[in-house]
């Protein structure tokens, strides 16, 4: 390849850069406002470059939070509904989805048209219904009831993308471990598991934003202040927060600071998860 070549090849890519620098700069606009203003102290709220960062930061809107509310119970609750949703989804998801790749099954085309299906009912279509069966079950106020809502919503989406991850893995695979006497269970956990990395970090992001974001499940299902996840604080402690905006912001930055630590973990399997869907 000459250099005339690698610069030409190079010209598309310094291009796409120059337009998703600035658009990512836009986008993170609101971000830094947000940050800023849970900096910004209740005693000196003036503000600088533009409005959006605090003349004086502080961190005391952050210790007027731990001070007041038990957020480490807040926080326990959260952790309590999001890492057991995510381990059954990946789990099921992942032995449903080697079974619809690999394995003889009834109705394959069926349950996967169904699957895809299920991806288009919105969160607030089947709130009423959810309310409904977990009261008939027991199962209301209470966070196992909400964990098992997120994984039933969640495995849709995480069967149909470790599934084509799996067809991605060829055939020939599959047949060389059933020659070497391998049965079914330890092809998908020796084998297609661990190839499937990517697919699961696509499922594991997905499934930590719904069951760690969601507000509107735990809303409706839940009434026991002490039972109540991170995200509804802002809404449980409204009346003290109102003339505090600062010390409500500070909770939206705690909210969402497990997220981005979840993407961080995962993101280097997160680009070949997405393509693999794709494909």
């Amino acid at each position: 390849m000459t250099t005339s070549t690698r610069r030409r090849s190079r010209t598309p890519g310094r291009w796409l850069h120059a337009i998703l620098i600035p658009v990512a700069a836009v986008w993170m606009i609101p971000v830094v406002m947000v940050v800023g203003l849970s900096l910004m102290p209740p005693s000196n709220p003036t503000t600088t470059f533009f409005g959006i960062l605090p003349a004086q930061p502080s961190f005391s809107n952050y210790l007027t939070v731990w001070q007041q509310n038990p957020i480490l119970q807040h926080l326990g609750n959260s952790l309590l509904i999001a890492v057991p949703s995510v381990v059954i989804v990946i789990v099921v998801g992942s032995m449903a989805a080697f079974a619809l790749a690999r394995l003889r099954v009834p109705l394959r085309g069926l349950i996967f048209g169904a699957l895809i299906l299920a991806l288009v009912l919105p969160m607030s279509g089947i709130v009423v219904a959810t309310f409904k069966i977990l009261q008939a079950i027991g199962l209301y106020d209470s966070l196992l009831g909400l964990v098992l809502v997120y994984s039933a919503l969640g495995l849709p989406f995480a069967i149909i993308i470790i599934r084509t991850s799996f067809l991605a893995i060829p055939y020939e695979t599959y047949e060389a471990a059933v020659t070497d006497g391998a049965n079914a269970w330890q092809i998908f956990w020796q084998v297609y598991f661990p190839l499937a990395r990517p697919a699961l970090a696509v499922v594991v992001i997905w499934q930590v934003m719904m069951s760690w974001n969601d507000f509107l499940l735990p809303l409706v299902t839940l009434s026991s202040t002490e039972l109540k996840p991170l995200t509804l604080v802002p809404l449980a402690y409204r009346g003290i927060f109102l003339s505090q905006p600062g010390a409500l912001f500070a909770i939206l930055v705690l909210i969402s600071i497990p997220v981005v630590l979840v993407f961080l973990l995962v993101q280097r399997y997160l680009v070949n998860g997405l393509a693999g869907a794709i494909k």
